[in-house]
C-alpha cells in the first residue's frame, strides 16, 4: 500500500529534545533518564497489549541444550485430506474468477454480512457526515466528505480554548456490512490504523469505536495488523516482515475462504478434461458439505471461534489453514474451565455446543441455520427459522400457551425465546444467544473479562493428537501468557503469567526453540530484569523466519537490553527498524532518548515528533 496524504499533524508534535550535546557529565544522567523511560514504555506497552510487565514469578531459568536442533523436535504432520486443493501446490484466484462460473452464487454471497466484511470506501454508501462530542476523554470527532473522500478528524474539546485539530485521515476501508455496525480504517504514515469513529446501526448514529470510550484512548494510535485482518478480510498479508504494513489482496471474504484455494479448480474445468459420473466429488476443490461434520466446522471455526486463548502449532500461521483440513493441526483454542464467562461475540460455537440438540443429532451444525450464500430477509426469517427447528420439534410441542405466545412472540418466532439476543462486549451490539434451550432471566450474566478472583484452568477444546509433551507444554505456555495480558486484577495476571513462565521454561529447557516461544521468554525475562533476555532475543532473531510481532518483541528486548547497559548505538538499530515495522509510540520515544544520548540532536527532535504524530499524549523525558 502506498501511504495516505497526512492533512493534519498534532499540535504537540514540535519538542526540543536538548539545546546542547551530550557530555561525559550528561551522558549518566541520560542513562538513567533513558532507564527510566524505558520502564514507563513497558509499562504502557503491556496496558495497550502490546508489551506485558510479569508479576514476580519462580525463579527457574532456562537452561541451554546447545545439541537442541529443528531435526530434533519435527514439526507435526498435517493430517492428509482427499483434497487436492488442501496442499501448498494449490493457488488462491481470487472470487472474481469464481464468479466468471458461478455468477448467481457469488452475486447472492455478496449480499450477505461475510460477503460484505470489509471493502473499499465508496463515500455514497456510508451513513451521513456528522460531529458529536466525547466528555470522557475532552474530544470532537468530524466525519465529513471532502475532496471526494470521507475523512474523520480528532480535535480537542475545552471550554477555554479553541479546538485543536489533533489528526484527522482520509478513510482507506469500512470493515462491517452494517447490519450491526461500520469501523473504519485509514493508513497513516505506510501503515494501516483504526479510526476511533465507528457507526453503530442499532442507534443510527456515530460513536466511539469499541474499547475507545475510555478517558485515554488511542485515537488514530491503534494499528492493524494480520491478526485483526484475518476474520475481517478476504486476504490480508503483511509486507516483508512488518507488523502494521498491509496488503489487502482481496477486501471481503470470499470464495476461497470456505471453498479453499481454486487454482486445481480452474485449471481442471478450463482445460476441457472436467469429466465424472453425475454427482461425483470434485476433488480439485472444497465442498463443505462433501466434509465430516467435524471438518465443515472447522471451516466456520476458523473465525467464529475465538477462544480466551488460541495458540498455533509450532512452525506454522494461522492463516496456513485451509479449509477441509483440521484446524487443530494449525492451532490449539483453549477454553476456560472455571465461571461462566457469559456472551461474547465469538461464544457462539462453545454455546452451541452445550445443546441438547446438538449433542443429540450427528448432523445439526452452522450450515444447519446459516445458508453461507444467501441470507433471509428480515420479514422472512421467524418463518425461515422455524421452518428448520419443525424439522425435528413438531408444532405441538411447544409449551407456551397461545396467550402468552401472542404476547412474546405474535410471528411464532422459535428462536426469539430458544435463541435470545443477549449483550456483547461490543457497545450497541447483541447478537443471537447459541445455546439452543429454555432461557430464564438470568441466562446472560454480564461479561466482565479479567474481573472475576478466580483462577480458571486453560484446558484445549481440541488438541492435535501428534504434538510432543514438549509442544503441549509449549502451547498451553503460551495460552496462559495470552490470557495474563487479559486481566486487570494484578493477582490473577500474576497467577496466570506463573504458570506461563513454568510451561515455557520447561519447553525451552527440553530443548525446544522456535521464535514465538523463545521471543515472548525474552520478554518475561526482560521484566523481570534477567540477564539471560538478551541471549533469548538474540536467540529468537537468529532464526531467519522471524517476522511480524515476535520479531517486534524480540527487537524491543535487544534494544530494551543494550540501552539499560548504556548502549546506545548499539540499541538505536533494534529501535529504528521497530519504526519500519510497526507503528508504535514509545519506540520512537526510546530512539529519541538514543540519539540525544548520542548528541543527535536533530535526529532527536525528529524521532519525538514522529512519536506525537503517533499518540500526542505521549510525552519523552526532560
Amino acid at each position: 500500500m502506498k501511504p495516505s496524504r497526512r492533512v493534519g499533524s498534532p499540535q504537540s508534535a514540535s519538542r526540543d529534545a536538548s539545546t546542547h550535546s551530550a557530555t561525559p557529565t550528561t551522558r549518566s544522567r541520560r542513562l538513567f533518564a533513558a532507564v527510566g523511560i524505558l520502564g514507563l514504555v513497558a509499562a504502557a506497552l503491556w496496558a495497550s497489549g502490546v508489551f506485558k510487565p510479569s508479576q514476580p514469578v519462580a525463579t527457574n531459568r532456562p537452561t541451554e541444550d546447545r545439541n537442541a536442533t529443528p531435526a530434533n523436535f519435527p514439526l507435526p504432520a498435517i493430517t492428509p485430506s482427499p483434497f487436492r486443493n488442501t496442499g501448498p501446490h494449490a493457488k488462491y484466484v481470487g472470487s472474481e474468477t469464481c464468479a466468471s462460473c458461478h455468477e448467481d452464487r457469488n452475486a447472492s454471497f455478496r449480499r450477505t454480512g461475510m460477503g460484505q466484511s470489509m471493502a473499499a470506501i465508496n463515500i455514497e454508501r456510508e451513513p451521513k457526515d456528522g460531529v458529536f462530542d466525547h466528555p470522557l476523554s475532552k474530544r470532537r470527532y468530524h466525519i465529513e466528505r471532502k475532496d471526494g473522500r470521507l475523512w474523520h478528524r480528532e480535535k480537542t474539546l475545552a471550554d477555554n480554548s479553541p479546538e485543536q485539530v489533533i489528526a484527522e485521515y482520509p478513510l482507506t476501508y469500512v470493515v462491517g456490512s452494517g447490519r450491526h455496525a461500520r469501523t473504519y480504517l485509514a493508513e497513516a504514515e505506510g501503515f494501516l490504523v483504526e479510526s476511533p469513529i465507528t457507526w453503530y446501526r442499532s442507534r443510527a448514529a456515530w460513536d466511539m469505536s469499541p474499547g475507545y470510550d475510555l478517558a485515554a484512548h488511542q485515537g488514530f494510535g491503534r494499528a492493524v495488523g494480520e491478526s485483526c485482518l484475518y476474520c475481517h478480510a478476504g486476504r490480508a498479508e503483511a509486507v516483508g516482515k512488518t507488523q502494521h504494513q498491509m496488503t489487502i489482496v482481496e477486501a471481503a471474504i470470499g470464495c476461497e475462504r470456505c471453498h479453499g484455494p481454486g487454482s486445481l479448480h480452474v485449471e481442471l474445468h478450463t482445460s476441457g478434461q472436467a469429466k465424472g459420473a453425475p454427482g461425483a466429488i470434485d476433488h480439485t476443490i472444497v465442498n463443505p458439505r462433501r466434509l465430516p461434520r467435524e471438518l465443515a466446522e472447522a471451516v466456520c471455526y476458523q473465525c467464529h471461534f475465538l477462544a480466551p486463548s488460541m495458540v498455533p502449532v509450532r512452525g506454522r500461521k494461522i492463516s496456513d489453514y485451509r479449509p477441509g483440513l483440521h484446524l487443530e493441526d494449525f492451532r490449539t483454542d483453549y477454553y476456560l474451565d472455571g465461571p461462566n464467562r457469559g456472551m461474547t461475540v465469538t461464544g457462539h460455537v462453545e454455546q452451541m455446543h452445550q445443546s441438547l440438540c446438538y449433542t443429540k443429532s450427528e448432523t445439526l451444525t452452522c450450515t444447519t441455520c446459516h445458508n453461507p450464500h444467501a441470507f433471509p430477509k428480515a420479514d422472512d426469517r421467524p418463518a425461515y427459522y422455524r421452518k428448520i427447528c419443525q424439522e425435528c420439534h413438531a408444532p405441538n410441542v411447544c409449551g407456551v400457551t397461545k396467550e402468552q405466545l401472542q404476547k412474546e412472540s405474535p410471528d411464532n418466532d422459535c428462536a426469539k425465546c430458544h435463541m435470545p439476543s443477549a449483550p456483547t462486549d461490543v457497545p450497541h451490539v447483541s447478537f443471537t444467544h447459541h445455546r439452543i434451550g429454555i432461557h430464564g432471566k438470568e441466562a446472560h450474566p454480564k461479561h466482565e473479562p479479567g474481573k472475576t478472583a478466580q483462577a480458571a484452568t486453560l484446558r484445549p477444546w481440541r488438541e492435535y493428537p501428534g504434538l510432543t509433551e514438549l509442544d503441549r507444554q509449549r502451547s498451553l505456555g503460551l495460552g496462559y501468557l495470552e490470557l495474563a495480558r487479559e486481566q486487570t486484577l494484578p493477582a490473577l495476571s500474576a497467577t496466570y503469567q506463573t504458570r506461563a513462565f513454568e510451561l515455557m521454561t520447561a519447553a525451552y529447557s527440553g530443548g525446544l526453540r522456535e521464535p514465538f516461544l523463545e521471543s515472548k521468554l525474552a520478554r518475561i525475562h526482560f521484566e523481570m530484569g534477567s540477564r539471560q533476555a538478551l541471549g533469548l532475543a538474540k536467540g529468537a532473531l537468529a532464526h531467519p523466519e522471524i517476522a511480524g510481532s515476535d520479531r517486534c518483541a524480540a527487537l524491543f528486548v535487544l534494544g530494551g537490553e543494550q540501552l539499560r547497559a548504556g548502549r546506545f548505538q548499539e540499541a538505536l538499530g533494534p529501535f529504528r527498524e521497530l519504526g519500519t515495522l510497526r507503528r508504535h509510540p514509545h519506540d520512537w520515544l526510546l530512539t529519541a532518548e538514543c540519539e540525544k544520548a548520542l548528541g543527535n540532536i536533530a535526529a532527536a527532535n525528529d524521532a519525538v515528533k514522529r512519536a506525537a504524530q503517533i499518540q500526542p499524549q505521549v510525552k519523552p523525558s526532560p
